[in-house]
């Protein structure tokens, strides 16, 4: 398969702009990440990724100009005509949103708005959606099956029946409905090796030193693993921290994830502090502190760059 760069904006949009799905073992979903650039040099005009749960299967930006597939089974699996409904999709859905919300991105000096589409399926249930947001304005979600939408902040403004009426019988929508589930279901089947598999975590707890501006620290990095679902938290003398963490969930180059859990000491003795981790792929919990305990120890992460903008953007250089 070919190489290219991949911005990983995506992964981080949703989970902001959705739970995934894959952390419940009766859920399963196909869902589409978008990021719409106005004025992030470092993005394309529109870059989207294709999730089946918490696995990245391909990905497409107005640059690149196809969908490129990121796991050589459903490369394989699915038809040239396939591919080429998904890049329409893409490209119409990237028409229908910088139509609608460009005037929003000027008016409120937006840099870049994030969009969601796809289903999920549970044992009787299926959803169908298409949702869009900018950070600090509003969104609006959109159900296929209900043919409704709802908004929030100024989005609001789009939630009116002629602009619903367009947006509805748009073809790509359409496609979207009528297709997404068979896609998913044929997906499942061709990936359900990828899926089922599980990855150890290795686990580190690294001292950070006091600067000027902030105090001494802790960080527990916890890699590589999957599934995404994980289990992970600070003990202080053996009980379970309830607030002060900061915690970042990054996606590795390799189709693993990556977190970090963050902790002030605030004049108190590093010992006290355990980091305690539970998965999938554990027989048991681990427990690891500064000097030690259980666990692996800390994994490299690869020869992908990541360039992190959370809270903004976040994006990771990958190939295949």
């Amino acid at each position: 398969m070919q190489s290219y760069t991949v911005p990983a904006t995506l992964l981080f949009a949703a989970f902001s702009l959705c739970s995934v799905s894959g952390d419940h073992a009766d859920s399963h979903s196909l869902k589409y990440f978008g990021t719409y650039s106005l004025s992030v040099p470092e993005l394309p005009a529109f870059a989207r990724v294709g999730m089946l749960d918490d696995l990245q299967i391909d990905y497409f930006d107005s640059s690149l100009k196809e969908v490129v597939p990121r796991q050589q089974w459903i490369a394989n699996g699915f038809t040239a005509e396939y591919w080429t409904r998904q890049k329409e999709i893409a490209d119409t859905i990237h028409m229908i949103v910088s139509e609608q919300l460009r005037i929003f991105g000027s008016v409120f000096d937006i840099s870049y708005f994030q969009g969601l589409w796809g289903c999920t399926q549970s044992e009787n249930t299926i959803h169908l959606f298409v949702k869009f947001a900018i950070q600090d304005v509003g969104e609006i979600d959109c159900d296929l099956v209900t043919v409704n939408c709802s908004a929030t902040g100024i989005l609001i403004l789009l939630n009116n029946a002629q602009d619903l009426q367009t947006f509805f019988n748009n073809a790509a929508v359409q496609a979207v409905k009528s297709s997404c589930i068979p896609d998913l279901q044929k997906a499942l089947r061709l990936g359900d090796a990828a899926l089922e598999r599980r990855v150890v975590p290795g686990v580190t707890v690294l001292k950070r030193e006091p600067t000027a501006d902030r105090g001494e620290g802790l960080r527990c990095v916890i890699t590589p693993f999957y599934p995404r679902a994980i289990n992970a938290t600070w003990l202080r003398n053996g009980q379970a921290v309830s607030n002060g963490i900061n915690e970042i969930l990054l996606p590795n180059h390799d189709d693993t994830y990556r977190m970090e859990l963050l902790i002030e000491l605030q004049g108190q003795d590093p010992k006290m502090y355990s980091c305690q981790v539970q998965h999938s792929s554990l027989s048991e919990t681990l427990t690891m502190t500064l000097r030690g305990g259980v666990g692996g120890q800390h994994k490299a992460f690869g020869a992908s760059s990541i360039l992190v903008l959370m809270a903004t953007l976040v994006m990771i250089v990958g190939t295949l």
